[in-house]
């Protein structure tokens, strides 16, 4: 009996090892077909949108070719400032719905999330386009809500109109709360904190948004620099330099020499004027 019993056990081993290779086999498989698949969409997605920035190109040039011509005529800027652009060739307005279709074709490509950034560039200051600036925010929150790179498009997503700034902080509330990534929640939550500063009902949940920043994100690199010293000029900023608040003390010396106190004119109408060289 135990010839047979080792008999059975060996065909046992040797069909369990028959039916356990092709899986073994089948699960690196589609690991390597993805990686090529995903090179190849990366590459048709990096060429397809190489494509439509020629044509932006070209719809921006027949867009301004009025003050173009004019400029090279020698008009001067109160002239120029006459000159009224034909909003049927805004480049956004033409090129706009084709970049669309390509993002949602090439959704979750590197080349599709820089088209987004570009599209929110574009559309996301003009009313007539926020509809596409909207259509990106979705695309983006769809394929690139766990995407690190996303960082790149939100430390300037407050810069929005204010048409687009529901929207934008819709968007920029679940990248905080759903990005596993902390440069990509302290760079949502600094956007979402400047755009709530801009309005007075909305402006101390700005101030809670960049202490927020300051707390949990002040190590997170920002630039050359990092949050900690980024907001410290937007909290006071949003705290003191506000319409109807006290203006700061200023303190410098007039031409002559002679030292002179903004607080001295108080009462009088003053004019300030910032200038800088960059």
């Amino acid at each position: 009996m135990i010839p047979r019993l080792r008999r059975y056990g060996t065909v046992c081993l040797v069909i369990a090892f028959m039916l356990s290779g092709p899986a073994v086999a089948f699960s690196f498989s589609p690991a390597s077909v993805s990686g090529i698949a995903d090179e190849k969409m990366e590459a048709a997605a990096e060429k397809a949108f190489e494509e439509i920035n020629k044509k932006m190109s070209k719809a921006q040039e027949a867009y301004y070719k009025p003050l173009t011509e004019a400029r090279e005529k020698g008009l001067s800027d109160k002239e120029m400032e006459k000159i009224e652009l034909d909003p049927a060739l805004d480049p956004v307005m033409v090129v706009g719905p084709e970049m669309l279709k390509a993002i949602d074709k090439y959704a979750g490509t590197d080349a599709a999330l820089g088209a987004c950034d570009q599209l929110l560039a574009l559309a996301g200051r003009s009313e007539s386009a926020g509809w596409m600036a909207e259509k990106a925010l979705s695309a983006l929150k769809t394929h690139y809500l766990k995407n690190e790179k996303l960082v790149d498009v939100l430390r300037y997503a407050h810069y929005c109109s204010d048409a687009m700034a529901p929207a934008m902080c819709d968007f920029l509330s679940v990248v905080v709360s759903d990005s596993p990534h902390r440069e990509v929640q302290a760079a949502g939550c600094y956007s979402l904190a400047k755009i709530k500063g801009k309005k007075e009902e909305t402006r101390s949940e700005g101030l809670a948004l960049l202490k927020r920043v300051q707390d949990e994100y002040g190590d997170v690199s920002y630039g050359r620099s990092v949050y900690a010293d980024k907001v410290k000029g937007d909290l006071f900023e949003m705290k003191n330099l506000q319409v109807g608040c006290v203006a700061p003390e200023i303190i410098g010396k007039e031409i002559s020499g002679k030292l002179m106190q903004l607080s001295s004119f108080r009462g009088k109408v003053i004019l300030l004027d910032f200038w800088g060289d960059w």
